[in-house]
């Protein structure tokens, strides 16, 4: 089963799910749609594994599209362009694979579930895709699902001892986020919830993120317009700061943010300042409880990576 991987040649993401599917030696072959030449079809090495086919295409294109997805069973976004031609880009993958008669489809999702996306400016262009592709599988022209994972486990390898950084990131490029290990002293931001209690939040491991897609193709009965949550680890940030502690070897500071603090930063951050409001916005979700994602997808052949394997690995 060929399997396209839209925006498949990311370090991150792409990756993990291009690996994945290798992995299975033969019953799913990855397929990278990519827009970086204007090359038809080209080969291109990938991670240990040798050479993968790199389809390279034209998101404004449907017979682009189209012509590149006719040989494929299932198409996985990961695409990032942030905006309207990300919401365009997707939207077009999505009428080409139906044209094309692929089974499944996956837009670009890999952060939290619909709620919290609405909270989110940069994350609520997500459900707009979203409500296209569930009114494709209403009508019965192809199967698709979402895929929420959480927050990627790989922050917390951000100041871990340089001989093992490039591993713990895998490919991940952001600068921290509510867990800032590498600052000295050390600290986390708690956005504590409306009872002045610490939350619960969901992170996953980038690598077993292509796993779980394996799980999710593995599936005899179909996604059906459905959210799969993909859940490494649920804990507390209570326990997450005391596995921290633990590994870092160091003390922690705890800095509790409640959410009218939360708004009242917000409101002082301008509309162009959009990475900083996401942020902002997603601290405001965390309070609310937003930050905890459904385990529905299960790994047959291992479990995922908590996040005590990956301090205790890489700290």
């Amino acid at each position: 089963m060929r399997v396209a991987i839209a925006g498949g040649s990311s370090p991150t993401l792409g990756s993990s799910i291009v690996s994945a599917l290798l992995a299975t030696e033969g019953r799913y072959t990855p397929v990278i749609l990519s827009r970086k030449s204007k090359t038809p079809r080209e080969k291109e090495s990938h991670t240990q594994h040798g050479e993968v086919e790199t389809r390279c295409v034209d998101y404004q294109s449907h017979a682009s599209l189209v012509l590149a997805l006719s040989d494929v069973a299932a198409v996985i976004s990961v695409l990032l362009i942030p905006g309207p031609d990300w919401v365009t880009a997707q939207v077009n993958l999505l009428h080409a694979a139906e044209a094309a008669g692929c089974q499944r489809f996956a837009p670009s999702e890999f952060a939290l579930t619909s709620w919290a996306h609405t909270m989110v400016d940069l994350l609520d262009v997500k459900n707009t895709v979203w409500n296209t592709v569930r009114a494709s599988v209403d009508k019965g022209k192809i199967d698709a699902a979402r895929f929420p994972c959480g927050m990627f486990m790989n922050y917390l390898g951000i100041g871990c001892p340089e001989s093992k950084r490039t591993d713990a990131l895998a490919g991940f490029q952001e600068g921290p986020f509510l867990v800032h290990l590498d600052s000295n002293p050390p600290w986390v931001e708690v956005p504590v919830q409306s009872d002045n209690t610490m939350p619960n939040i969901t992170m996953t491991d980038i690598r077993d993120i292509g796993k779980f897609i394996v799980a999710a193709l593995d599936m005899k009965e179909p996604w059906g317009g459905r959210e799969l949550g993909m859940a490494g680890d649920t804990l507390s940030f209570e326990k997450l700061i005391n596995i921290c502690q633990r590994y870092i070897g160091r003390p922690i500071e705890v800095r509790r943010v409640k959410e009218d603090e939360l708004q009242a930063r917000l409101s002082a951050l301008p509309r162009d300042q959009v990475i900083p409001r996401m942020e902002c916005q997603l601290a405001i979700v965390c309070s609310r409880g937003g930050s905890v994602v459904p385990s529905t997808l299960k790994l047959s052949a291992s479990h995922p990576t908590t996040v005590g394997e990956y301090m205790r690995f890489y700290w």
